[in-house]
């Protein structure tokens, strides 16, 4: 049952994420018209340029499409910069998708999907609003680190930070997912607060015992 529970609440987060990026898609879409209407009737070349301006930074939002050489990643990271967008967030992302190929897809959403919400929700009321992600391979290990700037203290249990969200029956959910996904992998997940960021790194291993699942 509370298996079942989790599960209808994270179908419920997708939903509201997927409906504010159809109404972000919408309002670019409704101001693209607009300013189509309005260049037609400009006669004056400023006046014209000025309206072309606008429109090309309302296109800017499929610049937040993201190629990694993993379809599933580019799907998540995709969907988190046009949320971001939206929030005047902004994603720094350096990223070898390809190294993510032995990773089932579920485990990936979950495992990116988790860590980028808490880093939106960080930032979200920030006057820095800038997250940074790198996954690159290091000595036989795919390392993965997201940052992002904080305020305040965090407490932590067991190497892990204790959730800020009122308590509403999925409390630290979120991380337990994720360590259970990298527990799953041999991996290791560490997180650390310094010069005002808070760090979360992942360290998977590209070499395991094929015997091993």
């Amino acid at each position: 049952l509370e298996t079942i529970q989790l599960l209808w609440h994270q179908q419920k987060g997708q939903y509201q994420l997927s409906k504010e990026t159809i109404e972000l898609i919408n309002h670019k879409c409704h101001d693209l018209k607009h300013q189509v209407q309005a260049i037609r009737a400009v006669k004056d070349e400023k006046e014209r340029e000025t309206y072309l301006e606008k429109i090309e930074k309302s296109v800017q939002i499929y610049s937040a499409i993201v190629r990694t050489g993993n379809e599933i990643l580019d799907t998540i990271l995709t969907e988190k910069s046009l949320i971001c967008e939206n929030s005047g967030i902004h994603i720094n992302c350096v990223a070898d998708g390809s190294l993510l190929a032995f990773m089932n897809p579920v485990d990936l959403y979950t495992l990116f999907g988790n860590a980028l919400d808490n880093a939106i929700e960080a930032v979200r009321s920030k006057e820095k609003r800038v997250i940074d992600i790198m996954l690159y391979e290091r000595q036989s290990f795919l390392m993965l680190q997201i940052v992002n700037p904080m305020c305040g203290e965090v407490k932590f249990e067991d190497g892990l930070p204790l959730t800020t969200k009122a308590k509403n029956g999925y409390h630290g959910y979120g991380m337990k997912s994720m360590l259970h996904t990298i527990q799953k992998y041999e991996g290791h997940l560490t997180t650390e607060v310094k010069n005002g960021c808070f760090y979360f790194n992942v360290m998977l291993p590209l070499e395991r015992d094929s015997n091993k699942k």
